[in-house]
């Protein structure tokens, strides 16, 4: 990653039907964060306190920071839950990668083909709230 976040403290998720937006940081006027092309995500517990009962912790899953877990039990959960697809092909599932960022009270995980690291301003954030606020409309 360009930049040192610290992932002990507060975060913001915006999950939308193609995009995931880990908001981190907040300087004087600008937000910085990570943006996943994705629309499976985990986000909740276990906190710091109880993280040593995530299945991942016995592969070297840490407290506090940004993971890619290597060989993913929830990619292959995901390609057998998708077999009952008529058109279903293992190949839609390569190139994803399993992603966790782990903070003091809360844990995001995410399957994604890439991620960009970020920075907005309020007022970029409010486009992206604004557009995807008029998508509920019928």
């Amino acid at each position: 990653m360009s930049r040192e976040y610290d992932f002990s403290y507060e975060n913001f998720v915006l999950a939308t039907q193609h995009d995931v937006y880990l908001l981190i940081e907040r300087t004087d006027d600008s937000i910085y964060g990570i943006k996943f092309r994705s629309r499976l995500v985990k986000y909740g517990s276990p906190n710091d306190e109880a993280r040593g009962g995530h299945p991942l912790t016995k592969y070297g899953l840490g407290f506090y920071g940004f993971y890619e877990v290597e060989n993913s039990p929830w990619i292959k959960e995901q390609i057998e839950l998708n077999k009952v697809h008529p058109r279903h092909s293992d190949s839609l599932f390569s190139g994803l990668s399993h992603y966790v960022a782990c903070f003091q009270d809360v844990m995001l995980e995410i399957t994604s083909r890439s991620y960009e690291e970020f920075k907005m301003s309020q007022q970029e954030l409010n486009v992206v709230l604004k557009e995807q606020v008029s998508n509920l409309e019928v």
